[in-house]
């Protein structure tokens, strides 16, 4: 199974009950998280000069470490917001380096905990293979991003990133079906989005499916933001 952007303390506590409770119920050998565990909302540019600046992290570390805890990812893939995490220890600003150091610190302690399989935030190098199929946190954003993704790796893709959950066929030699999981969180509250029409877009959900050494036959359970995830089975 994967999952993508829960977005620490903005998760949305309903869907994350579904998402766990399929998993209790199914137990998937291997379980993805395709990044931004946390939402990092204090440390991004435009929060300079907003109400975001004075958003405190320790919610942000505590939702993204009890998620950490209670989903136990086998392969996590680090997203944009978590690698904000990563650039800003370099800082010229000796609290704001501490505090993104002190973060990143407790997350992959965590992660190391579970014995979570780590990617980097990277457009090339930070996915994984697992059966003939790319599953990777995504770099860009468009309306054909998946697509996109798709093309440049020449085969099928599982990403993050877009919040929008969608199946795709990539035009590619090879069949590239791929999938778009959606966000875990709870959109509402990721108020810096609340201006942009794509937003109307966003929704949840979970890939899901079996997975060989050569290939992957994967589903996509999604619902609109707020609603109820559905698995066939």
């Amino acid at each position: 199974m994967a999952v993508g952007c829960v977005h620490g303390e903005f998760a949305n506590p309903e869907i994350l009950q579904q998402v766990l409770d399929f998993k209790q119920r199914y137990k998937p050998e291997l379980r993805f998280d395709l990044g931004d565990l946390v939402d990092t909302t204090a440390f991004r540019s435009g929060a300079r000069g907003t109400p975001d600046e004075t958003r405190r992290p320790e919610p942000d570390e505590f939702a993204a470490l009890r998620w950490i805890e209670r989903y136990q990812p086998t392969h996590q893939v680090f997203g944009n917001h978590d690698w904000r995490l990563v650039e800003l220890q370099g800082s010229p600003n000796a609290i704001i380096s501490y505090a993104a150091g002190k973060l990143w610190t407790s997350i992959t302690d965590a992660l190391r905990k579970v014995k979570a399989r780590t990617k980097d935030y990277d457009f090339e190098y930070g996915a994984f293979e697992i059966g003939g199929t790319i599953w990777t946190h995504g770099c860009w954003y468009n309306e054909s991003a998946v697509r996109d993704h798709a093309e440049y790796f020449g085969a099928p893709v599982v990403m993050a990133h877009l919040h929008v959950p969608q199946q795709v066929q990539g035009r590619t030699r090879a069949w590239s079906t791929s999938f778009c999981t959606g966000t875990l969180a709870d959109v509402p509250a990721l108020k810096y989005s609340r201006r942009r029409r794509a937003t109307s877009r966003w929704g949840h959900g979970v890939v899901w499916g079996e997975v060989s050494d050569k290939s992957a036959q994967l589903w996509l359970s999604s619902c609109e933001k707020g609603g109820t995830l559905r698995f066939p089975l």
